[in-house]
Order: C-alpha cells, then structure tokens, then sequence
C-alpha cells in the first residue's frame, strides 16, 4: 500500500490492526513518513475546521420553478425566417414531384411480356429498360441530397437561433 494512502487511512480511521502496525513502525522508524504524516495531520485539521456550504431553504423550489422556463418547446416560425420555411416547402415539393414524374414520366422501351411493342422501335433503339435505372437514381438521389442538405442549413439555422435565445435569456 502507497504510505499516503496508509496516512489517510490512519487519519480517517479506517486501518486494520495489520495496516495500524505498519503505520506505527513507518512513523518511529522513517523520519520522511513522520513529516509527510505531520503535513497531512495538519491538512486534516485544516479540513476539519471548514464548515460546509449548504444552499437556500429555497434552492430547490428556485430551481424547480424555473425549470419549465428553461425546457420551453418553441414554435419553429418563432426560430426560421419565412425565407427557410419556403424553402423547406419548395424542396420537399420538388423531392414529391420529381419522385412522381420519374415513376411517371420515365421512358418504357419494353411491354410487360418482355417484347417490343412494335417492329419501328426495336429497329432504331434496341436499348433494355435497365438502362434507364441509373437515370432514374440519379434524380432519386438529387432530390434527395438537395432535400438533405436544406435540411442540415434548417437544423444548423435553429441551433444558433436556439443559443441566441439561451444566452440572451
């Protein structure tokens, strides 16, 4: 055992017999041990004399009080400008739209039986319907990276609104 340890431990009254033997052998036979045990004896009583700080008969109550104040569910017109909640109405406009025109609008070179529907266009573009596939993620995934995106600015928006009103508050 580290000999502070054995010092507090004495200071506390914690040691066993074994540990209150050690401790009495270290302080007659190690002139630094008795030094540094004198320095924490004198740090103890210097402990001992402090009183403790105990908060108001109120402290609780103030605190509950004003919990409600701090934990307040703000309306997000009350945070966004009327420029960012268009602007989050335009793109979730535009991520519906073009996920609808995609389904909709998308060229179909094939019938469901896997044949082309006349012989005019199986001359000219012999191209599999899989081929359209990149074209159809790739709007698929700029709508919704662009949706994304306002998103985060929306989000980065309302946590600095947020801490103006904390630190103003």
């Amino acid at each position: 055992m580290d000999q502070d340890e054995l010092i507090w431990k004495y200071l506390d009254g914690h040691c066993d017999t074994a540990e209150k033997a050690a401790f009495e052998q270290l302080l007659a036979t190690d002139p630094s041990f008795k030094k540094a045990f004198e320095e924490r004896q004198v740090l103890d009583q210097g402990f001992q004399a402090l009183t403790l700080e105990e908060p108001s008969m109120r402290f609780t109550t103030n605190v509950m009080e004003n919990l409600p104040v701090l934990y307040q569910k703000l309306p997000a017109r009350q945070l966004l400008g009327p420029v960012w909640i268009k602007a989050f109405w335009t793109s979730l406009s535009f991520l519906m739209v073009s996920t609808l025109g995609i389904g909709f609008l998308s060229p179909d070179t094939a019938t469901s039986t896997g044949t082309y529907s006349n012989e005019i266009t199986r001359n000219l573009i012999d191209v599999p319907q899989s081929l359209f596939l990149p074209y159809k993620s790739a709007l698929i995934l700029l709508a919704i990276s662009s949706s994304l995106i306002l998103l985060v600015m929306i989000d980065k928006r309302l946590d600095k609104a947020r801490k103006n009103r904390q630190t103003t508050n």
